[in-house]
């Protein structure tokens, strides 16, 4: 099977962010997320807000496994749990290493379309609505970009 067509696992997770970690630390990981996502041919999305972390992550079973495992140690998150972990034919979020969303930034529509009451919390979240959440705001943020662009 050739590298375009071999499968990738896809995992999502939650965390709640430690105390003491603020907008810099944020920052730092995404920073650091994505070059060493880019290398590792990992690509993602990420939304946080003060509860916490949704994260999606996709790539081949030993890069997302390798990097999963260093979350789960990194100090700034805690309660880590996983959501989902599967084999997929092909990315969600191909384009990006690791789109980012603040959760004040996710639209009320899309919250609604995938069932979501109220406003983001990561924890009550399923597989399926963690994923739809994250790939429709990914896609609202890179058409949003694309406008700014043009502008």
């Amino acid at each position: 099977m050739d590298e375009q067509h071999k499968p990738i696992v896809r995992l999502i997770y939650v965390s709640r962010i430690a105390k003491g970690c603020g907008p810099k630390d944020i920052e730092e990981i995404l920073a650091v997320s994505r070059v060493n996502n880019k290398q590792a041919d990992v690509t993602g999305a990420l939304c946080y807000n003060a509860r916490g972390f949704l994260q999606c992550l996709e790539g081949s079973r030993a890069a997302v496994n390798t990097l999963y495992r260093r979350i789960v140690q990194d100090p700034r998150n805690k309660e880590v749990s996983l959501v989902s972990y599967q084999e997929d034919q092909e990315r969600a979020f191909g384009k990006w290493s690791m789109a980012y969303v603040r959760a004040d930034d996710v639209d009320r529509q899309i919250l609604k379309k995938h069932g979501i009451p109220g406003s983001f919390d990561p924890f009550a979240l399923n597989a399926q609505q963690a994923l739809g959440l994250l790939r429709d705001t990914a896609t609202e943020r890179a058409a949003f970009l694309a406008r700014q662009k043009e502008a």
